[in-house]
């Protein structure tokens, strides 16, 4: 777990946050590097005009796009923090204890969307910006958290199939609120990819979708808006 003593702590609302490269521990702080800039690595935009025919046939997994920024969520111990691709790690604000509430004393590393609600509409990455903004007043009741790939559950969780690890996320956080798993849905062909995009992103009006294989390609289609 991450040794506080060891870190430049500034407040942030009701809790803590450091500057970037604070991760005291280098094999963390090479895992989420490594996470971060493979899965980049592995997206593929897509139009949603090309999906019926550039997606290749099979299951897919689908879900919404959250208009946030990826951070890393650890928990141990009953203890969690937020932790940023850049080594800026956040603390004791109600997203962060109340995540440690739900996963309990499990060895847990998330990967996920760490945004802010945005009401009236659908949440945007300004929200959290100004969310987090703020030093003492920053407005970290507003922030969520919500997973879409699970690193670490006692050991290396990625050799798992990307159902496994979608199931076991809904699982683990079902109780939650400000933490929760993004929803997940299973689609069995290209033409079910397409019909979610129209009623996901058209109608619904998420950033977009993203959609996974079985074989670990992501593809993703981001709204226009």
């Amino acid at each position: 777990m991450i040794t506080h003593d060891q870190i430049n702590w500034k407040q942030l609302g009701t809790g803590r946050i450091s500057p970037p490269g604070s991760i005291p521990d280098k094999k963390l702080a090479e895992r989420i590097t490594n996470y971060k800039n493979q899965v980049a690595g592995r997206y593929r935009s897509i139009a949603p005009q090309d999906i019926l025919k550039n997606i290749p046939a099979g299951e897919y997994i689908v879900s919404p796009k959250i208009d946030g920024e990826t951070w890393f969520l650890l928990a141990e111990n009953e203890e969690v923090c937020l932790i940023s691709p850049s080594g800026k790690i956040i603390t004791n604000i109600p997203v962060t204890d109340e995540a440690a509430k739900v996963i309990g004393k499990k060895h847990v590393l998330l990967a996920g969307e760490l945004y802010a609600n945005g009401c009236p509409t659908r949440p945007r990455v300004h929200d959290l910006h100004a969310a987090l903004g703020g030093g003492t007043n920053a407005e970290t009741e507003r922030l969520h958290f919500a997973a879409f790939d699970i690193l670490e559950n006692g050991h290396c969780y990625q050799q798992h199939s990307f159902t496994e690890r979608a199931q076991y996320m809904i699982k683990l956080l079902v109780a939650g609120n400000l933490c929760h798993s993004v929803p997940f849905e299973k689609v069995a062909d290209a033409q079910s990819i397409l019909e979610a995009y129209q009623r996901l992103v058209i109608r619904e009006g998420h950033e977009g979708i993203v959609v996974r294989s079985s074989t670990n390609e992501i593809f993703k289609k981001s709204s226009r808006k």
